[in-house]
């Protein structure tokens, strides 16, 4: 039982990561993350048409393809309002998933929950997540190495505190 929880909320964090995407607009050059209706490991979406009079019929298949994936997650009028969260399941999906992992691979005793501490550690997470995020955005920076700033982050914020308990 000890093991089965930790391993539940690694795949809560894994979901609410499943649900962030990003909208890659070549043509304008701007990205963004984005919140997706429905889970999928699909991380980048971009228009194959762009800002182009090109038809859907006129592009190859694996464009077309693309080209209605971005359509499906992208082009829906009630995205805009919930893209404004999507840094701060991102923020959880990591936090969730390296807490818990730290928990089974490293510390046995029992972590204590503390709400206070659970806040504070992801509203200093999502301050930089949004900084890292602007150089993201304008800097071309690839989003490996932002994910992995992000779990390094989390890492760091985690790990003294897990000890102390321990």
């Amino acid at each position: 039982m000890k093991k089965i929880l930790p391993i539940i909320w690694i795949l809560i964090g894994g979901l609410l990561l499943s649900f962030i995407g990003v909208k890659n607009h070549p043509s304008q050059g701007h990205r963004m993350v984005i919140v997706k209706h429905k889970p999928s490991f699909k991380l980048e979406y971009y228009s194959p048409i762009g800002d182009s009079r090109k038809l859907l019929e006129e592009l190859s298949p694996e464009e077309q393809k693309e080209e209605l994936l971005y359509r499906e997650f992208i082009k829906r009028s009630e995205s805009h309002t919930i893209d404004n969260i999507a840094l701060v399941f991102f923020q959880v999906g990591i936090y969730l998933i390296v807490l818990n992992l730290l928990k089974l691979i490293f510390f046995r005793r029992k972590y204590r929950f503390k709400l206070g501490r659970f806040i504070s550690l992801n509203v200093i997470g999502v301050a930089v997540a949004m900084g890292v995020y602007q150089i993201y955005w304008t800097k071309e920076l690839e989003f490996w190495i932002v994910l992995l700033g992000q779990i390094v982050l989390n890492l760091v914020l985690i790990f003294p505190r897990l000890r102390k308990n321990s």
